[in-house]
């Protein structure tokens, strides 16, 4: 049976013609090149899910190599937490070596709460990545958008020149803590931003949720707007990475605001770059857009300083997320979904840490 041929102008053509950067989301790098993607993006589900199969399996093992060879004193856990950072670093040098852009490596989701461990955990990646000799601006270190995550990522910003990524971004006061903060990206979740608009639908009495809902109303489309527009109006350069999508048409719907009203990136796991290359694009994505700001008046509510957080900040950076609601909702819930499969990966590699020292004194 014949495949089908792909149109002469795809979705994904339709994409990129609108302004928007097209990355790549997943650890999986034999799989992206054929998309031709310029950033991309990882997290410890996506480097578990690839290093659990055959041809990436070997990542783990040249990882638990380098962490032997190089702590060969240290106690085994330290050994493991080595070769985990090894591992993520490796994978992103191998994503590298095919994109012409940036990769995000993210931190352990389990130190979320935490500002020194992320600072420390980000070091420790970066030390890893210049070990290498990889360029620190092709690297964005991924942090979760919490009060310490944005902390530490003004530190590292500000001090380190290491560039950041903050994740888990589900609402406007997010986005505007994290700009203030001097972020280089964040990266709003567009489907987790609908699930929780559906789920308090259904509590309404809406039995279908937002099922039925215009893809021109999806909360998660019309907070990237949003955002772009609060961007804008108050000179935030700050940039907006949409993530988390669950079909290509509200990819498509996204380019139609283009990068002046939506978003400058959009990071896409193989399966949906591949179901953009499968639909007819249309042309013109993005020209029409509203080039008006917004309703944004006035100045912005100021959550932080380039100088670094205070408290009357932090005090209207929580009354807003909570009189928001999302965030206090999904953040722990990503975080916590992120981190079953950093588990599974850090157990992963402590087995073969151990297995390989047994080895080692056996001898």
């Amino acid at each position: 049976m014949s495949l089908p041929t792909p149109p002469p102008f795809s979705a994904l053509d339709a994409v990129r013609e609108s302004g928007i950067v097209v990355a790549s989301d997943g650890a999986e790098y034999l799989k992206i090149a054929a998309f031709d993607p310029i950033d991309a993006t990882t997290n410890p589900s996506l480097v578990y899910a690839a290093v659990s199969k055959p041809e990436y399996s070997h990542l783990v093992d040249e990882a638990v190599a380098y962490a032997l060879r190089t702590i060969p004193s240290a106690t085994l856990e330290e050994k493991a937490e080595l070769a985990l950072d090894r591992l993520l670093v490796q994978v992103g040098v191998q994503i590298l070596s095919i994109i012409p852009g940036r990769v995000s490596l993210s931190v352990d989701p389990r130190l979320g709460s935490s500002y020194n461990a992320i600072l420390a955990k980000s070091r420790s990646l970066m030390k890893l990545v210049d070990e290498l000799q990889i360029s620190r601006s092709r690297v964005l270190i991924k942090i979760p958008a919490t009060a310490a995550g944005i902390h530490a990522a003004h530190t590292l910003e500000s001090q380190d020149g290491i560039h950041t990524n903050l994740t888990l971004v589900f609402s406007l006061v997010q986005a505007l803590a994290c700009a203030q903060a001097g972020v280089s990206v964040i990266s709003p979740f567009i489907g987790r931003v609908k699930d929780w608009w559906s789920a308090r639908a259904i509590a309404e009495g809406k039995a279908e949720g937002l099922d039925n809902q215009p893809l021109a109303e999806h909360p998660g489309i019309k907070l990237v707007q949003n955002i772009r527009r609060a961007f804008k109006q108050y000179g935030y350069r700050t940039q907006i990475m949409a993530a988390g999508f669950r079909k290509p048409e509200e990819i498509v719907e996204l380019a139609r605001l283009g990068n002046d009203g939506g978003p400058d990136i959009v990071t896409l796991p193989p399966d949906l770059l591949e179901g953009l290359t499968k639909l007819q694009g249309e042309h013109g994505l993005g020209k029409t857009a509203t080039k008006e700001v917004g309703k944004y008046a006035g100045t912005a509510p100021l959550y932080f300083t380039l100088e670094g957080p205070s408290k009357a900040g932090w005090a209207a950076f929580d009354q807003d997320s909570q009189l928001e609601a999302i965030s206090l909702d999904k953040v722990p819930e990503g975080l916590a979904k992120f981190s079953v499969d950093a588990v599974k990966l850090e157990e992963k590699v402590l087995r073969l840490v151990e297995n390989l020292s047994q080895e080692g004194r056996a001898l």
